[in-house]
């Protein structure tokens, strides 16, 4: 659906505007800022020259500004920058790293500082369009202009802890390392572009940069909450396969022990080796493996995303730190292009494997729910229990989690919202509802629940 036009004019006017605010507030320093509101000023009050002079303080404060900008061009560091990064980050939450300087030239540099220059993305107009605001904090004119929307939406994607960082001075072929810190907003890939050295000019008014493109990323992992310790009912089921998984390696079953060949095994069961040292056929004996196996469903059906998404993804990956273990498997069961299954547990990988996962989970905005649904119940022979997390709960899921009860699969459901519990809830027995911005306290909730 096309917005309005009006709708197009705001968001225009506002990204654009946004982009030369970004601009100003990077280029100058605070004296800056103050030299140029005063030109501006005295520029408006200095149109008639013939009733007033200010328009003599404009002319310097244009000069000065003017001069400080063209230095910039002078500034040439040769300087070698690093980083070293960590290989994983978590929403939210701030990553230390360090990152390296090292003078190519053999003059002393002086007065350096330097700044990550990391992806920030704008947002887009489906975004402006779909936000809904929060209308208690701005005035009329503010919320019609959607300058509270806009905001918002940048505040949620921006990058915290971009900040300047001081170099000492760095005689020539002399080298420094400085602590730096970044807080990504939010889980996937985090590209940080380069890295930009800068030093204000002379007097102080406009910061000269340098950019060196040196890109990298860092897989921003998703947020986590303190989580009860679930005890899914069930009891272990037969794995067909064994922990090889039989989609790797074919029908191999847990060996037990040798035993003497009989009329009808098979040929590939002989232990040649035995047999060549006792001079007797000799065949492995294996047994069929039992063990405990949940699956972990996300519901990604949501055409926009959203926080509502963002929060259900961290629900998923709290309980797959939380109920994964050495003796069971877990199954992360979600659809984006298609009906994905990743498990993890047994030899297979730990949580950081489904966090991995997590972190590039998209919504899905072409598939109906029922890919999910089917995705779980063809595994419910092999499942000891489920953890479902919901985003919605309208037909379509409530006869997923009642065909789940039909087919004796025990299932822990927990449905994330925008606002209060749909009446519909009340109705599905064992249903945690979540409400966004508040799931740490209704996982809490959910430890002391009888």
């Amino acid at each position: 659906m096309r917005a309005p036009r009006v709708e197009v004019w705001r968001y225009r006017a506002l990204r654009y505007g946004f982009l030369a605010y970004d601009w100003i507030r990077r280029r100058f320093t605070p004296a800056g800022m103050l030299a140029l509101g005063a030109a501006a000023v005295s520029a408006g009050l200095g149109l008639d020259t013939e009733q007033s002079t200010d328009y003599q303080a404009f002319t310097f404060l244009f000069c000065l500004l003017s001069l400080a900008m063209l230095w910039r061009h002078l500034f040439r560091p040769r300087l070698l920058l690093g980083r070293n990064l960590p290989r994983f980050g978590t929403a939210g939450e701030a990553f230390p790293y360090a990152i390296t300087a090292r003078n190519l030239g053999s003059r002393v540099e002086r007065g350096l500082s330097v700044r990550e220059d990391a992806d920030e993305p704008v947002p887009t107009l489906a975004e402006f369009a779909a936000e809904p605001g929060s209308s208690s904090r701005w005035a009329r004119l503010v919320r019609w202009t959607g300058f509270d929307r806009y905001a918002l939406l940048r505040r949620r994607q921006r990058v915290s802890g971009l900040r300047e960082i001081p170099l000492p001075d760095l005689p020539g072929s002399d080298s420094c390392e400085v602590s730096a810190e970044l807080v990504p907003p939010r889980r996937g890939k985090l590209l940080l572009r380069g890295l930009e050295v800068i030093r204000p000019d002379p007097v102080g008014i406009f910061k000269a940069f340098r950019r060196e493109r040196s890109g990298a990323t860092v897989l921003v992992l998703p947020k986590r909450y303190p989580v009860p310790r679930l005890t899914l009912p069930g009891c272990r089921r037969y794995q067909q396969g064994g922990v090889a998984l039989s989609s790797l390696v074919g029908e191999s079953q847990e060996f037990v022990s040798l035993r003497d060949y009989r009329p009808g095994d098979p040929i590939r069961r002989i232990h040649w080796k035995t047999w060549a040292r006792t001079g007797k056929p000799v065949v492995k004996e294996y047994q069929d493996e039992y063990f405990v196996r949940h699956a972990l469903a996300l519901d990604t059906f949501l055409p926009a995303g959203g926080p509502r998404l963002e929060e259900a993804v961290s629900v998923a990956a709290s309980f797959a730190c939380s109920v994964l273990t050495q003796d069971s498997l877990l199954d992360l069961l979600f659809v984006g292009a298609e009906a994905y299954c990743f498990t993890a547990g047994r030899g297979l990988g730990g949580p950081d494997r489904i966090l991995e996962v997590l972190a590039c989970v998209e919504p899905c905005r072409d598939k109906p729910f029922d890919a999910l649904a089917y995705s779980v119940l063809r595994r419910r022979a092999t499942l000891s229990g489920c953890i479902c997390v919901l985003t919605d709960l309208d037909e379509p899921r409530r006869e997923f989690l009642s065909r789940m009860a039909a087919v004796g699969l025990e299932c822990r459901s927990f449905l994330v919202t925008d606002g209060d519990a749909p009446p519909e809830a009340a109705s599905v027995p064992g249903l945690r509802v979540l409400q966004v911005g508040k799931v740490a306290e209704g996982l809490v909730a959910e430890a002391t629940r009888p």
